[in-house]
């Protein structure tokens, strides 16, 4: 069967405003006549929703959220997603890329992308006294990205690390950071972003520890000091997030599914997914599939 889930870039959206690659700011409505919000859709960008009003849910990966008035909704790349709604949105997106968010570099570690977008929540109801405060935010890059004029890009791109920094401490999950990220959080860091980049192929700690140039125990020992967990178990549940999405998300077959995550068989597949999960892949498709409206 062919895989349901449609990969977005920007570009498909929008081909003539001069930010068009990196950034676009858009009604919530605009950008849902533009894409088909029933299907399923894996974003090659950032997404931010600031909704006015909205009724209906947002499905992201296998969790559901409820749209609601006076709501924020933050989609991170390739999350996989798809709308039922039961009213027609008011309210604006910004979309944009992790390139555009690099572009102004402050020096601060703490609002890097890396950093900053591990932070972010994926849904904020605002409360009365914070609504004003993200829609005069929002409005101030929406003006500046009406004018092409010059430090436009900079303008915008600092003031959305602001908005970032305003939904990660509205959401009160913000940590305290008394000191700067040292050499072992960098390595975190960066295994982070191997694992993500190579889950497919690597499956145990040793090759992700020779890119690293670390030895496996080292880079296990500071997983467990950092993330308090294994970092093979890191891997292992980057690989089940991504069986999960392919299982609620495609119609592609459990064995099509074990080959695309670098599996050399259904049965080792199997094995390996209801040791994390204690259901077979089939079965947890059936009992977790959800269901469009």
């Amino acid at each position: 069967m062919k895989q349901d889930i449609k990969t977005l870039q920007l570009y498909h959206l929008e081909k003539v405003h001069y930010l068009k690659n990196e950034v676009l700011i858009l009604p919530v409505s605009l950008l849902f006549d533009k894409i088909n919000i029933n299907k399923h859709w894996r974003n090659r960008f950032y997404s931010i929703f600031l909704f006015k009003e909205a009724k209906g849910s947002a499905i992201i990966d296998d969790h559901l959220y409820e749209l609601k008035k006076d709501s924020l909704l933050f989609l991170n790349y390739n999350q996989v997603y798809y709308f039922n709604l039961s009213l027609a949105p008011q309210g604006y997106a910004i979309l944009f890329t992790k390139s555009f968010y690099n572009h102004v570099y402050t020096g601060n570690k703490l609002i890097r992308n890396d950093t900053a977008m591990a932070e972010m929540p994926q849904m904020i109801d605002l409360d009365a006294s914070s609504v004003a405060e993200f829609w005069q935010q929002f409005y101030i890059i929406r003006k500046e990205y009406g004018r092409n004029r010059m430090f436009a890009k900079e303008m915008i791109c600092m003031q959305l690390k602001t908005l970032i920094l305003r939904c990660i401490r509205a959401s009160k999950i913000i940590k305290k950071h008394s000191l700067p990220a040292d050499h072992k959080k960098e390595i975190v860091a960066r295994f982070s972003e191997l694992v993500n980049q190579f889950y497919k192929e690597m499956k145990t700690t040793a090759p992700y520890a020779e890119k690293l140039n670390l030895s496996p125990n080292y880079l296990n020992m500071l997983i467990k000091q950092h993330l308090a967990l294994s970092a093979g178990q890191f891997i292992k549940n980057r690989v089940i997030l991504e069986a999960e999405r392919l299982l609620l998300h495609t119609h592609l077959s459990v064995t099509e599914i074990s080959y695309e995550l670098g599996f050399s068989d259904n049965s080792h597949f199997g094995k390996y997914f209801k040791s994390a999960t204690n259901k077979s892949p089939k079965i947890f498709r059936i009992e977790n599939k959800i269901q469009k409206s």
